[in-house]
């Protein structure tokens, strides 16, 4: 009988990505919870000391990542506008999505994206343009991998175009999962800049708050002339009816603006950092100048390396016009950094104990950040505030020391942007 144990991620760095249990043949890699998330427990009487799992884990086994100065940024949003609404910003994602149908056409293609289904979130693989919509929108809750990178390996053995969208730590699994395998050039990836993922317990805490038994949608552009910037709060089933609530009154976005129940792993971030992961980085673009009546969403859009340049400028379904890295910067600081000091918050460093100890009024209302707790929880947050000032500083140095960098740093678009006027009158988009 065979009592080995690999070495995997300690709690604090693993990711939950779930590339160690998709590598396991032996079937020795359960999925466990705690705290409300997914990690993993290895069997060791099942366990045939392979370490297939260890060569997987990016967290042991690091993951090549671009070099800064092959980056290209970029603005952009889909041509569609349904798209644009339906999307969390400009639709950056599903315009390169239809995009990559449409560039391999006569070949066979899957995506690969997040779907929210019963108050959850698991990673779907499609292989139709029509299905793209189950991958719109964002997701602030961790999303379920097992499974899915076994599917990409056995597509790619057949032939396929796959085009894999998640987080930075889920690229990095798929990565470690494929080990040289990930250099296919029919393999793009797609990275969304991450602030950290909550734990379930943010959105079953929120629904039950609510007596609702369904999210619909975490952002929600379609009612109006709702701004982008302000689409930040959910919209649930209450009374049998689809109802947006209002930021202020949104008790999933206090939780997750608190980041208490984040996992570990997203205030250590491996991945938070200039040097990215994935082919493709998308996000909102917060922080760049927009007309006043342009309301529907700008993505950023990162093309780290030449063929993900190469796509981008081929990609038929979205708009897109050169950036520069500080404007991205400026308003995506997880584009460099992913170091948080509530990690030492006592809620986050003893979860169990505060659990079991506290009223669960008490405990919500830390949670939410309501007074006066908040004036603890803002020590934290002031805290990594500054510490962001200073490593975009020492960023922004380091650049200047670099032509290439510098002028990627300073790139920006001047001018010429056709900035696309919404059609306020078309009631099948603006229900």
């Amino acid at each position: 009988m065979r009592t080995c144990s690999p070495r995997l991620a300690k709690e604090k760095y693993c990711t939950g990505c779930m590339a160690c249990s998709d590598a396991c043949t032996h079937d020795a890699i359960k999925i466990v919870e705690k705290n409300c998330m997914p990690f993993v427990k290895v069997d060791t009487h099942k366990c045939m000391n392979c370490h297939l799992c260890e060569k997987a884990c990016p967290i042991i086994t690091p993951v090549k990542k671009n070099r800064a100065e092959e980056m290209n940024v970029y603005g952009g949003w889909a041509n569609d506008e349904q798209t644009r609404i339906d999307a969390a910003s400009g639709g950056g994602f599903s315009g390169l999505a239809q995009s990559f149908f449409h560039l391999h056409k006569e070949d066979k293609v899957a995506v690969i994206g997040a779907t929210l289904a019963n108050n959850r979130v698991y990673h779907q693989l499609i292989e139709q343009e029509k299905d793209i919509v189950l991958l719109t929108n964002s997701k602030y809750i961790q999303s379920d991998t097992q499974g899915i990178y076994k599917e990409v390996i056995e597509r790619l053995k057949t032939g396929y175009w796959i085009l894999f969208s998640g987080c930075p730590c889920q690229i990095a699994g798929l990565y470690g999962f494929l080990g040289k395998k990930r250099d296919s050039e029919r393999l793009i990836t797609i990275e969304v800049v991450c602030h950290g993922i909550a734990s379930y317990e943010a959105l079953d805490l929120h629904l039950k708050y609510y007596n609702s038994s369904r999210i619909y949608r975490f952002r929600d552009k379609r009612h109006g002339t709702q701004d982008w910037k302000q689409s930040q709060c959910t919209t649930i089933e209450q009374n049998g009816e689809e109802i947006k609530l209002k930021r202020k009154d949104d008790m999933f976005y206090a939780i997750y603006a608190g980041w208490m129940l984040d996992r570990k792993s997203c205030s250590n971030c491996q991945f938070a950092e200039i040097n990215r992961v994935a082919d493709i980085t998308i996000a909102d673009f917060w922080g760049l100048q927009v007309p006043d009546y342009y309301k529907q969403g700008v993505s950023l859009i990162i093309a780290n390396n030449n063929k993900a340049d190469t796509m981008i400028k081929a990609a038929d379904a979205i708009y897109t016009f050169k950036e520069s890295l500080r404007t991205a910067i400026n308003g995506n600081p997880h584009l460099f950094t992913g170091y948080k000091l509530i990690q030492f918050h006592p809620i986050v460093m003893w979860p169990d104990f505060f659990r079991k100890i506290l009223p669960k009024r008490i405990r919500f209302k830390i949670l939410t950040n309501r007074m006066p707790y908040k004036l603890f929880w803002a020590l934290y947050k002031l805290g990594t505030i500054y510490l962001v000032k200073y490593q975009k500083k020492q960023l922004i140095s380091k650049f200047q020391k670099d032509d290439n960098l510098l002028k990627l740093l300073n790139n920006a678009n001047r001018g010429g942007v056709k900035w696309p006027k919404p059609n306020y009158n078309n009631k099948k988009i603006y229900k």
